[in-house]
């Protein structure tokens, strides 16, 4: 059965994932932040990272009272063109397809590991895009 994007379930895969990844988990290793991200057609569709030191530590739906560090928000079709690699994360950022929210300077100094977090919403097997 196909798991909803940025559902809890999704945003838990996407987590393990994440911590299973070199490159965002030790690209990452100094940053502790909250990373959340929605869909652009329906904000309400929303999932929530919690990383510190580079490892995700709680995922799933945003949690009451704890203000984001990123906001991230675009299209179905921009995250999946992010998952397939069609479409570079700075490209993405520098044409508003992904609207950002957040300390810019600290994500362009960590570009790599940003791009391949971006490219693992492409990963999750059985992905449900619908919106």
């Amino acid at each position: 059965m196909a798991t909803p994007v940025l559902s809890p379930e999704w945003m838990q895969s996407y987590a393990d994932l994440w911590n299973k990844t070199e490159l965002t988990r030790e690209g990452m290793k100094k940053l502790s932040m909250v990373i959340e991200y929605r869909l652009a057609e329906d904000e309400s569709r929303a999932g929530q990272v919690e990383v510190r030191e580079g490892e995700v530590v709680r995922a799933g739906a945003p949690a009451a009272g704890i203000k984001p560090d990123y906001l991230l928000t675009a299209k179905v079709d921009t995250w999946q063109r992010l998952g397939r690699s069609e479409l570079s994360v700075s490209n993405a950022m520098v044409t508003r397809k992904v609207k950002f929210r957040g300390p810019t300077a600290v994500a362009l100094a960590h570009l790599p590991s940003l791009e391949e977090a971006m490219c693992m919403f492409g990963q999750i097997e059985d992905t449900d895009w619908a919106v």
